[in-house]
């Protein structure tokens, strides 16, 4: 597990999402799948992460989960969306029970840093890259996260800033014991 590295710039997503999101969004919630995300498990097939079902050398039962990206028509189609849907994701994965709508609890300990490059929504529903994490037990977990579309994250302070797509932390997969889940991240407004 590491350690929560921007705990103010996450739940200062949150909050400020819950507010936006019934607003900016409310019009229009439907994304690539539904409004809340969607996940699917499938047999893992070995690939580059095993998928054994149990940690080596523990008798921790593992699963994957391979994270896919969209938005929704909300934010695609949002007076605030200012850059090209096209950028860097930048999150993380949370235990679901270490999150409330406010985000993620005091002490909160990420499992998982999700950093993808060339997520491109342009055009597609949902991006053509994706992320598949090391075994993880078998849990519910939740992802909280942005896309950087302007290419400013150091300079931001490793946070979002107005014109990003962010996530809100209501939504929740699950990891399965020897499955890969596959899940789509969807990004619901457009931080401001």
């Amino acid at each position: 597990m590491t350690k929560l590295l921007t705990p103010a710039p996450l739940r200062a997503v949150a909050l400020f999402g819950l507010t936006v999101a019934l607003v900016a969004c409310s019009d229009d919630a439907s994304g690539p799948d539904d409004a809340a995300g969607s996940s699917s498990s499938a047999a893992s097939s070995g690939g580059s992460t095993g998928g054994e079902g149990t940690t080596e050398g523990s008798n921790i039962d593992t699963g994957t989960v391979v994270l896919r990206f969209g938005v929704t028509n909300g934010v695609r189609m949002g007076p605030a969306l200012v850059d090209p849907l096209q950028g860097f994701v930048h999150g993380q994965l949370f235990l679901a029970e270490d999150i409330t709508l406010t985000g993620p609890v005091d002490g909160a300990v990420a499992v998982a840093d999700v950093n993808v490059d060339g997520v491109d929504l342009v055009t597609d529903t949902v991006a053509s890259v994706d992320w598949t994490s090391d075994p993880l037990p078998a849990n519910n977990y939740s992802f909280l996260g942005f896309i950087d579309l302007d290419d400013n994250f150091e300079a931001s302070g490793q946070r979002p800033d107005p014109g990003d797509p962010t996530t809100i932390p209501n939504k929740n997969f699950e990891i399965a014991v020897g499955e890969a889940t596959e899940y789509t991240v969807n990004f619901d407004f457009i931080f401001g």
